[in-house]
């Protein structure tokens, strides 16, 4: 009797030690199979997050006689040959091309395809669609000449299949060029920017003959964000426009637009702010404004109207002829705030 009640006073003993055990060491022991085997659920978000914005091409509408680089190096072509534009599309006029950089993209390489439109010397057999082409490899890129246009494909080693891939652009492209000329595509970025994109808009031929004194040469150059980015303030896109004279000079009208106008006015200000060498515009331009030093020939103004963050640049060997800042305020007025 003696002996079991004894036995029976270890045995609460020992029930007890385990229970503070337990109580001590849980926590412990839990975060120890949390991290070894698969985490604790994340708290749900406060806010829903916005879904990613990335631009869409708009088919033209009318006729056309010749050939556009972009009506022809479609996005279609571009995914359907299994690429993907790693951050904008391009298209210029003078020379007629479309393109980009596509992923991937590495420490020492940018693979990109290039579309340039106008006569080319076909003198291979090979066919597709009906379309004659010929492939002029180079070192590191590969070349197709068709009889209207030049494909370019750069880099063709970091793709992966890359052969694969420039069977499928190729294919692609002579579609296109089989079904004959049409219209230029538009590109729009869906809300909440419910933007059709037309960044020469911002700097038609007037105001740069007004800064330069010389008419533009007819080169234009049209580049459009991909995909949405995120800076300091919020997430973006980019749409740009540059002109260019016989005098080798350039300007540049960049619209950075943001999803409300506050991330706006914080990223303008910032840059601002923090920018070396950048101080207040002279003359101001909207709520904020300023100008760099204008090194290596580069002269530049940051301003904000509405949603969008501004960024005009003249580039040349030479000062403008005219004035930057009050250039920079035409451009300004013609932007909705």
């Amino acid at each position: 009797m003696t002996e079991l009640s004894g036995g029976g006073r270890n045995r609460k003993f020992l029930l007890i030690l385990a229970v503070l055990l337990a109580i001590v060491l849980f926590p412990l022991v839990r975060g120890l199979v949390s991290g070894v085997s698969a985490p604790s659920a994340a708290p749900a978000p406060t806010t829903p997050v916005p879904a990613a914005v990335d631009v869409e091409t708009v088919p033209g509408t009318g006729t056309a006689t010749e050939f556009d680089a972009c009506a022809v190096l479609t996005s279609d072509v571009v995914a359907a040959a299994g690429l993907k534009y790693a951050s904008a599309v391009v298209k210029t006029s003078g020379p007629n091309s479309c393109g980009g950089p596509v992923e991937p993209v590495t420490a020492s390489s940018a693979p990109t395809v290039l579309l340039t439109v106008g006569e080319q010397k076909v003198t291979g057999p090979a066919t597709s669609h009906g379309i004659r082409y010929e492939r002029q490899d180079g070192v590191l890129d590969a070349v197709v000449v068709f009889p209207a246009a030049k494909l370019q494909l750069t880099h063709v080693a970091v793709i992966h299949d890359g052969e694969g891939v420039l069977a499928k652009l190729i294919d692609g492209v002579a579609a296109r060029l089989a079904e004959g000329p049409k219209p230029a595509p538009a590109y729009r970025y869906p809300a909440p920017y419910d933007l059709t994109a037309k960044p020469c808009d911002a700097l038609p031929d007037g105001l740069f003959t007004a800064l330069t004194a010389h008419p533009a040469d007819g080169s234009r150059s049209e580049s459009f964000t991909q995909h949405e980015a995120f800076s300091v303030s919020g997430t973006n896109i980019k749409i740009s426009c540059t002109r260019g004279s016989a005098e080798r000079e350039t300007m540049t009208v960049t619209q950075t637009i943001y999803r409300d106008a506050d991330a706006a006015a914080a990223e303008t200000r910032f840059l601002c702010e923090s920018e070396p060498g950048w101080k207040a515009s002279p003359v101001a331009i909207g709520e904020v404004s300023c100008t760099s030093p204008g090194a290596d020939g580069r002269q530049q103004i940051l301003f904000r109207a509405g949603r969008d963050r501004v960024l005009v640049e003249y580039q040349a060997d030479h000062p403008p002829a005219g004035d930057l800042g009050g250039v920079a305020r035409k451009v300004y007025d013609s932007l909705p705030h």
